[in-house]
């Protein structure tokens, strides 16, 4: 990687990192002391509306849903998907996505931290606090990002890429929903951490976008196009493999 595209990186890193001790004051000092009163008398109205209209029969399903953005795929997913960027040669997406992603979810473990809020009486199996939701937050940016990479000019019809996108914008509605069916989160917690989460991913994109103007993308061509292809491949392989153990799970 050439030295430019280092001090891009780190510049974006570094910006993370400042962004992330901003808000946790923010949410610890003035978002708590002004809100979090009104909030959870709101929460608690709507968490005992979702309860009251919920169907059994769904609960499972739900709670295959919200595997797809809890720490037992998500992980995997963002390691395949940068390797995949690798095998394409597009080195900066992959790291885009994998410092991104780390720089989100340390986000995440310091509001959590500064806020400690209970999770609702329903909740099974939760030991972190509640605000904001790590699945919510990261299904948003992984996802969201995979979207953003999709829509870019690619060489698949753009019917092809907007059913993709569709596809993956309702699968993150659906794991938001999932996180208050079962009773996980506070709808405060989906709502503050798809906020959070897409305020990061329109600072990440833009910054894929100013990157990508002033360095296009190479193609592939000869061997080269042939290995990727062979590593895109084994790769999607193994994503299925992933998914597969983790929806059985």
């Amino acid at each position: 990687m050439r030295g430019p595209q280092r001090w891009e990186l780190l510049a974006l890193l570094l910006f993370g990192l400042g962004l992330a001790a901003l808000l946790w004051l923010y949410v610890g000092d003035v978002l708590a002391s002004m809100l979090w009163h009104r909030m959870a008398l709101l929460d608690a109205r709507w968490e005992a509306e979702i309860m009251q209209s919920r169907d059994p029969a769904w609960q499972p399903f739900w709670a295959g849903v919200t595997r797809l953005g809890g720490p037992g795929f998500l992980p995997w997913l963002v390691a395949l998907l940068t390797a995949a960027c690798f095998a394409a040669r597009r080195f900066f997406e992959g790291i885009l996505l994998m410092w991104g992603t780390t720089v989100l979810t340390i986000l995440v473990q310091l509001v959590k931290a500064a806020t400690d809020r209970a999770r609702p009486a329903t909740a099974v199996d939760a030991l972190s606090p509640a605000f904001p939701s790590a699945h919510v937050s990261l299904s948003f940016l992984v996802y969201g990002l995979l979207a953003l990479y999709i829509l870019a000019p690619n060489g698949f019809r753009r019917s092809l890429r907007v059913s993709l996108v569709s596809v993956l914008v309702a699968l993150v509605a659906a794991i938001s929903w999932s996180r208050l069916a079962l009773g996980a989160q506070w709808p405060s917690d989906v709502l503050g951490a798809g906020l959070l989460s897409g305020l990061w991913l329109g600072l990440l994109g833009a910054a894929w976008r100013g990157y990508r103007r002033r360095h296009p993308p190479r193609a592939l061509v000869g061997a080269e196009r042939i290995w990727s292809r062979v590593a895109l491949g084994s790769l999607g392989i193994a994503g299925l493999a992933v998914l597969g153990s983790v929806l059985a799970g």
